[in-house]
């Protein structure tokens, strides 16, 4: 795995506001965490029980089960054939809950599940014998439908898939299976095309989040739960992360999000007046509820082209794509509206715009005269850049 891909793990005191909203948010939720054999032998595994017992005393209702993936099939495993359950038993409240592979009541098994739970213990089901095909045995499918889960969660030592030289961070179930394992199935490893079928049909059998997990990073159970970002692929299927239009509520957010780069002379000074004034103009981008980037579109009728800018997202989340997202959307949504190009002017970003957004080089006289009046009153030297809209 590229070291640079991902934000270091370290906590701050910065972080704290973020982890506690997830820690409310997840309380009482139940979570299905499935531990591939593979690691059950291993150092990591020491280190997962640890972090499902941090989970435990959150108060998180924990449902755990091992599972084997082979020949693009997923088997549920009888733990006792791998380690004593003395060695889970040491670590957590354990109540052992049997699947028989003869058509076992479900309703039985989850009425079973509520009750472990009433008494705060962690359930674990494991098959009667040594596997259950847990897919042709409809297990999951079965469960879902008396018992609500919130989130799925794969702990293996699969990496993280790139996708266009970025981490397949969070993808929307619809997205995945419409546009990405159709057009880009060629950049994903087999792993995660068989397990990405196992998730589009967990978010439709209304579990709200699934996560794939490589547990050779330190903590990756809880780094990827309580960090917006991540550091697993989460599969969704409620609004995770979204462009929208920014309303009079976001006028401090957008603010605040770009005044560091406007110290910078990285963006143009925008007074909260002024972000007030042309807020119908600005996009935000959202992750789990929160604004980390942004956009401004200027429309120019007459010569029917518009300017995209102020495009910034916060460092944190730079190498997602976001900025990418956003300047295409704008492009989108004025080509929509019968406008004909777009244009950028920018002092440092110019190879983003060009590479990444399909942007060239432009000459002054190209701009709309009302921009040109602007342009020359700012005396910043950007680099004028263009785009047809198609």
């Amino acid at each position: 795995m590229n070291k640079a891909v991902f934000h270091s793990n370290l906590i701050t005191p910065s972080d704290l506001p973020g982890i506690l909203r997830y820690v409310r948010l997840f309380r009482r939720q139940t979570f299905f965490i499935g531990i591939d054999e593979a690691l059950i032998q291993t150092d990591i595994f020491s280190t997962i029980l640890k972090e499902i017992e941090v989970l435990d005393s959150l108060n998180i209702r924990i449902c755990l089960f091992f599972y084997q993936f082979k020949q693009g099939e997923f088997f549920l495993i009888n733990l006792k054939q791998l380690l004593a359950l003395s060695s889970l038993q040491d670590s957590l409240d354990i109540d052992e809950l049997t699947l028989s592979d003869s058509g076992a009541s479900y309703i039985d098994l989850a009425e079973k599940i509520k009750q472990s739970f009433d008494k705060q213990s962690v359930c674990l089901i494991r098959p009667k014998d040594s596997s259950i095909n847990f897919e042709s045995h409809s297990a999951f499918k079965e469960l879902c439908q008396t018992t609500q889960i919130h989130k799925l969660i794969f702990l293996s030592n699969n990496q993280c898939p790139i996708i266009n030289e970025e981490p397949l961070t969070n993808i929307s179930a619809s997205e995945l299976k419409d546009n990405l394992l159709k057009e880009s199935a060629d950049q994903l490893p087999d792993w995660f095309l068989n397990y990405s079928q196992l998730a589009i049909e967990a978010i439709d059998l209304k579990i709200e989040r699934v996560h794939f997990l490589n547990c050779n990073i330190h903590n990756a159970l809880l780094n990827e739960l309580f960090d917006k970002v991540g550091i697993g692929t989460m599969i969704h299927s409620n609004k995770y992360e979204i462009i929208r239009e920014a309303n009079i509520n976001d006028v401090q957010a957008l603010h605040n999000l770009t005044k560091n780069a406007v110290k910078r002379d990285a963006l143009l000074n925008r007074s909260l007046d002024t972000i007030q004034e042309k807020i119908d103009d600005y996009c935000v981008y959202e992750i789990d509820g929160s604004i980390v980037a942004c956009t401004c579109i200027h429309y120019f009728k007459e010569d029917r082209s518009v300017e995209i800018g102020s495009v910034f997202v916060q460092p944190y989340y730079n190498g997602r794509g976001i900025g990418r997202k956003l300047v295409n959307d704008a492009c989108e949504k004025a080509y929509k509206k019968g406008y004909l190009s777009a244009f950028v002017l920018t002092v440092d970003a110019s190879k983003f715009f060009q590479s990444k957004c399909g942007f060239t080089e432009a000459e002054f006289h190209e701009l709309p005269e009302e921009r040109q009046l602007k342009y020359k009153e700012n005396k910043r030297n950007s680099f004028v850049l263009k785009k047809e809209l198609v």
